[in-house]
């Protein structure tokens, strides 16, 4: 097993492996581009444990993904010499995408994979029930125990068992079942994975009582060395001294030998446990994480190839705004863009819609709605002063918006506001039946929160697909209150838009409209597994030119055509592109700017590589 202190980590700037490579005695740990190897937070018992443990598990659902795909294949690497009539097979495996490149998955040293892969509960009770010894006491053989007997007042005795030394050994089939046991309940823990067997975790503790101790857990930095020794003997004893070998036992023995002694062997050197292609992996952890965190309708494209089927499912059946899934093709061949999204972009050129989720679960926002009797639209009521409470500490002072029911009949609105007072928080919206409205001058992820929970006449028309501002109110009154509706005369003319005492044109709410649309952009966006350095390198700007700009310039380009070529009423909308780079801090949200790059005609964003691993890992199913 991996003893983590001495562990030494490296970030392989040159290559895309990670995972462990055996250097003589020395074991490495290649870490992801993005960590850094000085940083001392990481370089400490326990969070290389649970780094390691972090992508074991990642590497693992990678893995279930591409074997549902039918990517992954299997084949014998070597077979060990037969002991005792049972055969060993140690077996590699190599991932194959549709379009012929390989990424190798190596496993030569794979001690957690050894423990796990031998789990079988029936095989486990099975061999404890035909080989355990009975717990009932052999009367005829009380005078050999006299000596650990306890002389009560009243001439008889008490023998407990717990005065018998912790480390005697039964030298039976079932203590090789019970260290098992052990191993996998605390290897479990660390992948957060539960053993439902009562019966297991009994195994389990019988062992660490007898052997080790209570206070012992084998990935504690206190007692890692000691309890490894302490297993390794057991191990040897128990080895010894079992007369009886099967094929169920060897099974077990061989799982935890390769546990305990495996990174032992000098023969085997290299890259022994990973994966060659990370890049791949990364890919497909941003692509999750974005799955994750969008509103599926905003993905207009993504690239498929290592996403869960799961997934891939959800997204292809949510309505989106455009079809663009065949448009990437030039001279008949396709080319796949990473992914491309629409959303709006605020002030600071942050794209919002990927930090909403983050933003909404950090922030804690309430609106204070209070009717506004000082004020009405030649008859209707409609005003209300609104307050914001922004993680338990008033904002600003009280605003002036609009709302209305349109449940309620129009002459209703004319006596009396839809409501009088109303906390709502932001987790929360109105009812369908209410519309609000105000000015919107600048988005913001506190703006675009608000417009969803108190259903902003702007916000509900994106919802309704209406997209061509020309004839925006229009469609707007149509869809609400029907196609014999007149558009004069109604509450939203007549009140909802009206600026002060004055009443706008339909063309003047057809341009506001317009100028909340504009705030949203086209985004393609390529995901790249490299560091910041090797674009702001200026020994790097023709191989940068050939092998990832001119990819970005047709991807716009044919999104462009397309739009055009459709007379979408979003060919206006500006088109951006972002390079993706992993990078890593303890405190930084997930996404973050990063250093100006081409004048930003392509902007560098870097992308918090422990946040989007902990967010693919969301999807492991328990």
């Amino acid at each position: 097993m991996i003893n983590f202190e001495e562990l030494e980590l490296k970030v392989n700037t040159k290559y895309s492996f990670v995972g462990i490579q055996k250097e003589g005695s020395k074991l490495i740990f290649h870490i992801p581009k993005g960590f850094s190897e000085s940083d001392s937070s990481l370089n400490t018992f326990d969070s290389k444990r649970d780094l390691f443990f972090r992508l074991y598990r990642v590497l693992n659902l990678f893995k279930q993904t591409c074997i549902e795909k039918g990517y992954f294949k299997t084949g014998v690497v070597t077979k060990a010499d037969d002991r005792d009539g049972v055969a060993e097979d140690d077996t590699g495996s190599e991932i194959t995408s549709n379009d012929d490149s390989k990424n190798i998955f190596y496993s030569k040293i794979d001690a957690l994979g050894s423990i796990l892969d031998a789990y079988d509960e029936l095989k486990i009770l099975s061999l404890v029930s035909r080989l355990g010894k009975s717990e009932r006491l052999d009367y005829s053989k009380l005078h050999r125990y006299l000596n650990k007997a306890v002389f009560l007042n009243n001439g008889s005795i008490y023998i407990d068992a717990m005065n018998l030394p912790r480390k005697e050994i039964h030298f039976d089939a079932t203590d090789i079942v019970a260290m098992y046991c052990y191993i996998l309940i605390e290897l479990k823990e660390q992948l957060k994975l539960e053993v439902n067997s009562s019966e297991i975790n009994s195994l389990a503790e019988r062992f660490k009582e007898k052997y080790l101790g209570s206070e012992y857990s084998l990935f504690s930095e206190k007692y890692y060395l000691r309890v490894i020794n302490d297993l390794q003997d057991a191990l040897e004893s128990i080895d010894h001294y079992t007369p009886i070998k099967d094929s169920d036992y060897w099974d077990f023995y061989e799982a935890i030998y390769k546990f305990l002694f495996g990174e032992f062997d000098n023969s085997i050197q290299g890259k022994v446990w990973g994966f060659s292609n990370f890049n791949t992996i990364w890919e497909s952890m941003c692509l999750t994480h974005v799955i994750q965190t969008l509103k599926l309708n905003s993905i207009l494209y993504l690239d498929k190839k290592f996403i869960s089927n799961t997934f891939i499912s959800k997204w292809n059946n949510c309505n989106k705004i455009i079809d663009i899934s065949h448009i990437f093709n030039i001279n008949d061949t396709d080319i796949f863009p990473d992914l491309v999204i629409w959303s709006f972009e605020s002030e600071e050129d942050e794209i919002l819609s990927l930090n909403y989720r983050e933003f909404n679960k950090k922030n804690h926002i309430k609106y204070s709605i209070s009717k506004d009797d000082s004020w009405n639209d030649y008859g209707y009521l409609t005003q209300f002063d609104i307050s914001i409470d922004f993680g338990g500490k008033r904002v600003g002072k009280s605003k002036i918006i609009k709302i209305t029911d349109i449940n309620q009949r129009l002459k209703e609105n004319c006596f009396d506001h839809c409501l009088n007072y109303l906390s709502i928080n932001s987790n929360k919206k109105l009812k369908d039946n209410f519309f609000s409205y105000w000015d919107i001058i600048n988005i913001s992820h506190e703006e675009l929160t608000m417009m969803q929970s108190l259903n902003h006449i702007f916000h509900r028309a994106l919802l309704m697909k209406i997209y061509d501002h020309t004839n925006f109110f229009n469609q707007f009154i149509c869809n609400v209150l029907g196609d014999e509706a007149s558009i004069y005369d109604n509450i939203f003319y007549q009140s909802l838009f009206r600026q002060d005492s004055r009443r706008r044109a339909t063309h003047e709410i057809n341009n506001l409209y317009k100028e909340f649309i504009d705030k949203l952009n086209f985004y393609i966006i390529d995901i790249k597994y490299s560091t910041p350095d090797y674009y702001t390198n200026s020994e790097n700007i023709q191989e940068i030119k050939s092998i990832s700009l001119r990819k970005q310039f047709v991807y716009e380009y044919l999104l462009q055509k397309h739009l055009e070529k459709t007379n979408n009423p979003l060919k206006e909308l500006d088109i951006k592109s972002e390079f993706w780079l992993p990078a890593y801090s303890s405190n930084e949200e997930t996404f973050t700017p990063l250093p100006k790059y081409m004048d930003d005609y392509v902007k560098l964003t870097g992308v918090n590589i422990m946040a989007v691993i902990d967010s693919y890992l969301e999807t492991e199913e328990t």
